[in-house]
């Protein structure tokens, strides 16, 4: 079971969606704890729902089934994320230069105003409910699998994104070092257009009823 999560997690750590980019651009604006902070707030909304689901997957179910659930979840999902991308892409990075123009650390970040982020981009990402809802309903639930083994599957998979998530991180604070203040200003800018453009994507699809939905 613990394989089987490994394994399926390796192939979700591989997606591209506003959570990758939200991580990227903590780290490379205010440093690794900065991206680790966003990440955490993603794994905690993420146990969050893995929980609810496995408590009441038959409530669940009956929720996400109903015909107005998932275009209200991308409506609203889609605004949050381009009201998110434009804060970030108006908002100017905390990042002073010394006397040479290198980029310095900031002393202090706002850690929690951080995974507060990382943890509502999560939450009220349409796909974060139908991914953790398909997996329950679809592997767990069908074949039976004891409390012991769903939670080593489920662990598997939380734990192969935790480290992936900081990884991510690490690379982005990484680059950051050889990034001047206005590199980083436009990094930013364009972190902020490409969440805009994610929640623009999820409104279009509510709108339209496409079956696309936005993820990692």
């Amino acid at each position: 079971m613990l394989l089987k999560g490994v394994l399926l997690g390796i192939s979700l750590s591989f997606m591209i969606g506003p959570l990758l980019f939200s991580v990227v651009e903590a780290s490379i604006v205010r440093g690794f704890r900065a991206g680790v902070a966003v990440a955490a707030g993603i794994w905690s909304s993420d146990f969050l729902f893995i929980g609810l689901i496995l408590w009441s997957m038959e409530l669940f179910t009956a929720v996400t089934s109903l015909p107005a659930f998932r275009f209200w979840a991308e409506i609203i999902g889609g605004m949050m994320l381009i009201a998110f991308g434009t804060v970030s892409f108006f908002s100017k990075p905390r990042v002073p230069e010394n006397s040479n123009g290198a980029v310095k650390k900031s002393e202090s970040h706002p850690y929690f105003r951080l995974w507060l982020r990382g943890f509502f981009i999560n939450l009220i990402n349409p796909g974060t409910i139908f991914f953790w809802l398909g997996i329950v309903s679809a592997l767990v639930a069908p074949n039976h699998w004891t409390n012991s083994q769903s939670l080593s599957f489920l662990g598997g998979m939380i734990g192969v994104l935790i480290v992936t998530d900081t990884l991510k991180a690490w690379g982005a604070r990484s680059i950051r070092h050889f990034l001047t203040p206005g590199h980083i200003r436009q990094v930013q800018r364009t972190i902020g257009m490409t969440l805009a453009v994610f929640g623009l994507v999820l409104l279009l699809q509510a709108v339209g009823g496409n079956s696309f939905i936005v993820n990692y």
